[in-house]
């Protein structure tokens, strides 16, 4: 099985754009707390998947082993991890039930990206002879944004994947692809027919041959050409060359200015230095479109100056300085307990207490004694915030300023 550098994962960036593969050529991957959270969550709900007696709560207190980009690493199971997992596990056993379940499936996806031998890897494959359908269950841990099933580039390569490996056993006529992220009660489904599947196969293909041919030019050129590149909010948040992306670079360069430096006055108005017909009184909106944008942009450039600091290449007119330390916190808790006790300190003064969240106790109390509870809780409204019209969420109305005063004047017959 080889490493598919045209991975599901990453489908909706290099389908997207394609020289993107190329451009991250040599650039290290990198990690965060937030990621290994995630993929200990994904490994705990694989343990307990495979073993139809477990729960992820019998796991707490306990560290789950996992190896993150090369380096062995360990995480702590908390009950809010186990809460969160064994509602994926409850899911995923449910709609298993009386079918075939494969956990952490690797399935081919060779014969799209024309990677020889290249795999995908799916948290859940749920094949039901009976009903010739193919169902992929994929788990995102993380907080940040809702993610949809419908048109989703990684969870179709799956399917794509589970298609090709299994389908000549039965002639499958439906695949069904659903997203779980527990820990925004959130459950996205999507249903096609095998036929428009194949149909995102081919396109997937053809974005394929393209990233491959972009690698081909820039290993013989050692530069690309713009063709390649497709440089939009999507496809560049996750991409490791967002800061020697040429294309990246000019098109932050002529959202802020064109092709002069743009000033503090041209920001104050919202206008560019020369309003044009693209420019003029639609600025605002243009280049409120790609705010996302520029600011990954400013973030890829601050991560790949802090990556050449720490590898000790210099950066001409940057340096690398020590940040505000971290919060204090007691190196062993059993031993400061065992001192506060010497020191005859009270048990209130050793400690710090508070209630549950709302969130703990839905799942800690009976529902006849959640139902009571309920009554206690508050709960702010979302603040308003920007988003394009294709958001799915509902538009606020807000009134005009002209109703504001429509009650304090009288139209004469």
């Amino acid at each position: 099985m080889a490493h598919a550098k045209l991975s599901p994962s990453g489908a909706s960036r290099w389908m997207a754009c394609p020289g993107s593969v190329a451009l991250s050529e040599g650039i290290p991957d990198t990690s965060s707390s937030y990621a290994r959270e995630g993929t200990a969550a994904h490994e705990l709900a694989a343990r307990v998947l495979n073993d139809p007696d477990s729960a992820a709560r019998d796991y707490v207190g306990r560290d789950i082993e996992f190896d993150d980009h090369g380096k062995r690493v360990s995480w702590p199971v908390t009950p809010d991890m186990a809460a969160h997992v064994d509602d994926y596990v409850k899911l995923v056993r449910e709609r298993a039930a009386g079918k075939t379940l494969l956990v952490e499936q690797k399935l081919p996806i060779g014969h799209i990206t024309g990677e020889e031998g290249a795999t995908g890897t799916s948290d859940a494959v749920i094949i039901d002879y009976d009903q010739e359908a193919i169902e992929v269950i994929d788990l995102k841990y993380g907080m940040g944004v809702q993610v949809l099933a419908e048109d989703n580039e990684q969870t179709q390569m799956y399917a794509l994947g589970a298609l090709h490996e299994y389908g000549l056993i039965s002639d499958f006529s439906y695949v069904t692809m659903l997203i779980h992220q527990p820990r925004l009660n959130h459950v996205s489904e999507w249903s096609i027919p095998v036929a428009q599947l194949e149909e995102f196969g081919l396109e997937a293909r053809a974005a394929a041959n393209i990233a491959r041919d972009a690698q081909d030019v820039l290993a013989q050129n050692d530069k690309l050409d713009w063709m390649y590149l497709n440089p939009g909010e999507k496809q560049c948040r996750f991409c490791k060359a967002k800061a020697a992306c040429p294309a990246l670079r000019a098109e932050v360069t002529e959202v802020v200015g064109g092709s002069s430096v743009a000033t503090a006055e041209d920001f104050a108005q919202f206008l560019p230095e020369v309003p044009d017909s693209q420019t003029g009184d639609n600025y605002l909106s243009i280049a409120m479109a790609k705010v996302g944008l520029v600011e990954d942009w400013c973030k890829g450039v601050r991560a790949e100056v802090e990556r050449r600091l720490l590898a000790g290449k210099p950066v001409e007119g940057f340096k690398l300085v020590t940040g505000k330390r971290g919060a204090r916190k007691w190196s062993d808790d059993k031993a400061v307990e065992k001192l506060f006790k010497s020191f005859r300190l009270k048990h209130e003064e050793m400690y710090d207490y508070s209630l549950i969240s709302p969130t703990k106790a839905e799942k800690l109390l009976t529902s006849a004694r959640w139902e009571k509870a309920q009554g206690l809780i508050t709960q702010s409204a979302g603040k308003p915030s920007v988003a394009p019209v294709t958001d799915r969420r509902q538009e606020i109305a807000v009134p005009s300023a002209s109703d504001d005063f429509a009650g304090l004047f009288k139209t004469e017959n």
